[in-house]
């Protein structure tokens, strides 16, 4: 993780996980700035309707989007942090909505020992 006082690649990984190039250009800076991002990312060739054609495109090949980042991007960012930017970037500039797991058909059927693990209670529960 960073020390207090570094400044670390936030929109070098924040623009990878976008669009799943390294852009050694950007300017690295101690948290996310949307603004700056997008400034950059546009001067890059990547405005807003590249990234959508980007995501679909990628998402169509079956392919994940948000890119994977790779461990020398992420070295000093913290994981959940990194998410949180990603999550707000997309909701903000309308990329792709979140994949959600549909299943069709009934639900599971419970094994014997799911069974007997919902019925178990502590020796406590239920008695006086």
């Amino acid at each position: 993780m960073a020390e207090p006082g570094d400044v670390a690649g936030w929109h070098r990984a924040l623009a990878y996980a976008l669009c799943g190039e390294d852009l050694p250009g950007l300017v690295d800076r101690p948290a996310p700035d949307p603004a700056a991002l997008a400034e950059e990312l546009r001067e890059a060739g990547w405005d807003r309707l590249a990234l959508r054609d980007h995501v679909a495109r990628t998402r169509a090949a079956g392919e994940p989007w948000p890119h994977p980042v790779p461990p020398q991007l992420t070295a000093d960012l913290s994981a959940a942090q990194l998410a949180a930017a990603l999550r707000a970037l997309n909701a903000e500039w309308e990329l792709a909505p979140p994949r959600r797991q549909v299943r069709s058909g009934p639900p599971p059927k419970a094994s014997a020992g799911d069974e007997r693990l919902l019925r178990d209670l502590p020796p406590h529960f239920g008695k006086l």
